[in-house]
């Protein structure tokens, strides 16, 4: 019974079992069916595209460093202060918070845009302004208005053409960016002087007030440099920028310990003739960081990025050394550790002239993040930066695209001046005296007007509370021989009109040194808001000129002799009352502060060597170098 009773247990035990493990299979089966249907159902949802962007984000750069990635000492591959261009309108379906600065259908007035994290202190006007205008000054269109303005129709041009956007490095970027540049006063987000006269317009070269009721100006430093075959100093243009850095960038930057640390540094920072840029400090002239040499002469004005993205460029003007023809082009450098990021050839296969100088002084367009720049190779460029900023380090990627011309009169093409932009236009003159007018955004010549001579000055932007746009020139005595006078005249910048014409005193050009105007001339504000100066070299029986003419008629108001000639541009400073002057070296080495209204002399310094360069001016601090390898630091008293 025992035996029998334990079997039927056993059996029972058994098919306990064999239940337990069917009804474990059958819910393992379940649950198996039940995850397939599921990761069924999932594979037939729609997939979000790999790398999706929202659209906005489309012409931004990418977050990486392409060929240059972080060392492993260096920064990390996450950028803290990126520069990203502003997309264009159209790219944006729903117009976007952060895309107000952008250019939309209808211009409105263009605000420079700062790198994302950088901390920049607001805009300062680097002279008084003459009174607030309309947005819409700042962004009017242009278009031929007269026979002599068309390029169709008065044959200063027999050939223009346009190359599109080609990448420098072999890296695809975008160079899908609207330029449209607003007022000279918001062209730096830095404090000080970043480019030759001081922004978009050429109108400056001056940053703060000088001290009330001017008497004197003294030399509190100066500093020997040297020179490069015949070339020596500095030469025409040869205005440094003076620049205060934000504390945290200055801390990145390779700045000698002392100087780095220094509260409220501001730095010197000059191209000169013995081929080295020059890094100083403003208060005492010392070194702030070893130079820069190219090893070949520098003649021209160099330009830091306004936006405070820590970039270096400048151009250079000569390629004979010691006999042998060395590479001559615009150059970008770090201003983290002065590396050369990259080299524009003037050996440019676009090009109609073989001549490769570069006396331009680029100007940058912060919210496209954009360098505009011309050679005397007959070529203008705009340059999309396509830059990319991390804590310790800048990069650039280039696509460069490319405006020449064909003169239908014999002469030198190309451009010694620095390009001046108004809105989305560039202004250049050529080395026959052809002003011409180009739209950005196109790379098509808009106007033309001829000059009637070289013209190596810069053009002057300046807008007027009616609308009208004022281009400022005056040309030199070239090509028509060494006999007769310069013009100093108006255009209406936005239709090439011709607003007035104002002959010099008689020129006689004695010498290979030219005679005329070789000065960018100064627009007066506040208190000479109605006045705009011009220095005119080799004047017959004085030497040289300086005019103050009436803006609206061309009128003289008054003129002096300077009793020598002089290729140094004029200056205008102002006192915190107002009170407007005008600062003006000439080739003996006399540099002279002068009432703006009257033209009398308020204070002179002499100098050794000939002022071709021309001032900057930072609060009471002048800044110029001459021709007998030095370098000045000036307070004015």
């Amino acid at each position: 019974m025992t035996d029998r009773t334990n079997r039927r247990r056993a059996q029972r035990r058994r098919a306990r079992r064999r239940r337990a493990l069917n009804i474990a299979a059958a819910s393992l089966c379940l649950l198996i069916a039940i995850g397939g249907a599921a990761v069924l159902a999932v594979s037939l949802l729609p997939r979000r595209a790999q790398g999706f962007k929202p659209e906005v984000e489309v012409a931004a750069p990418l977050r990486d460093m392409y060929r240059d990635p972080p060392r492993a000492d260096g920064p990390t591959a996450e950028p803290m202060d990126e520069v990203t261009a502003t997309p264009a309108a159209e790219a944006t379906p729903e117009p976007a918070p952060e895309a107000t600065d952008a250019p939309a259908a209808e211009p409105t007035r263009a605000v420079t845009a700062a790198p994302t994290a950088t901390q920049q202190p607001a805009p300062q006007p680097e002279e008084k302004p003459a009174e607030s205008l309309a947005a819409s000054v700042f962004s009017q269109q242009a278009a031929p208005g007269a026979t002599y303005a068309d390029p169709a129709e008065n044959g200063l041009l027999s050939m223009t053409r346009s190359y599109p956007a080609e990448q420098a490095d072999g890296i695809f970027m975008t160079d899908a960016k609207e330029i449209q540049m607003g007022s000279s006063a918001d062209y730096a987000r830095l404090e000080g002087v970043t480019t030759f006269r001081g922004s978009n317009y050429r109108d400056g070269g001056a940053y703060g007030e000088i001290p009330e009721n001017p008497r004197r100006m003294k030399v509190v430093w100066q500093k020997g440099i040297g020179g490069l075959d015949e070339w020596s100093g500095v030469g025409w243009t040869g205005q440094c920028s003076l620049v205060r850095w934000p504390a945290d960038l200055r801390a990145q930057m390779n700045i000698d310990a002392a100087k780095r640390d220094k509260d409220g540094l501001v730095e010197v920072l000059y191209a000169t003739l013995d081929g080295h840029i020059y890094f100083l400090d403003l208060d005492d002239g010392e070194e702030t960081r070893s130079p820069i040499n190219i090893r070949a002469p520098i003649k021209g004005s160099l330009t830091v990025d306004p936006r405070g993205v820590p970039l270096l460029y400048c151009g250079q003007g000569i390629y004979d050394v010691g006999g042998k023809r060395v590479a001559c082009g615009t150059r970008i450098w770090s201003l983290i550790d002065q590396k050369l990021l990259y080299f524009l050839d003037g050996q440019d296969p676009a090009a109609l002239r073989g001549w490769w100088a570069f006396d331009c002084s680029p100007v940058v367009d912060g919210a496209s993040d954009t360098m505009i720049t011309c050679g005397e190779n007959g070529v203008l460029y705009k340059v999309a930066l396509n830059t990319r900023q991390y804590t310790g380090s800048v990069a650039v990627s280039p696509a460069i695209s490319r405006y020449v011309y064909q003169q239908s009169a014999g002469g030198k093409m190309g451009t010694e001046n620095s390009v001046a932009v108004y809105n989305h236009y560039a202004y250049f003159a050529t080395n026959i005296g052809i002003i011409q007018c180009v739209d950005l955004n196109t790379m098509e010549l808009v106007w033309c007007f001829d000059g009637k001579d070289d013209i190596d000055a810069s053009l002057v932007i300046e807008p007027e509370a009616d609308g009208l746009v004022g281009l400022y020139a005056a040309n030199e005595l070239d090509k028509r021989g060494s006999n007769g006078t310069s013009q100093m005249f108006k255009l209406n910048a936005l239709t090439g009109e011709l607003l007035w014409a104002r002959d010099s005193d008689p020129i006689h050009q004695n010498d290979d040194n030219g005679g005329g105007s070789f000065a960018t001339p100064a627009v007066g504000k506040g208190e000479l808001s109605d006045l705009v100066y011009y220095h005119v070299a080799r004047t017959k029986d004085t030497n040289g000129m300086l005019y103050a003419l009436d803006k609206q008629t061309g009128e003289t108001v008054w003129s002096r002799s300077m009793t020598r000639y002089g290729w140094s541009s004029p200056t205008c400073l102002y006192s915190p009352s107002g009170k407007g002057y005008v600062l003006v070296g000439n080739s003996h080495g006399l540099l002279r502060l002068l009432d703006g209204r009257t033209g009398k002399t308020v204070a002179e310094v002499e100098l050794k060597g000939n002022i071709e360069g021309t001032p900057a001016v930072f609060d009471d601090m002048i800044v110029v170098g001459t021709r007998a390898s030095r370098i000045y630091g000036i307070r004015i008293i």
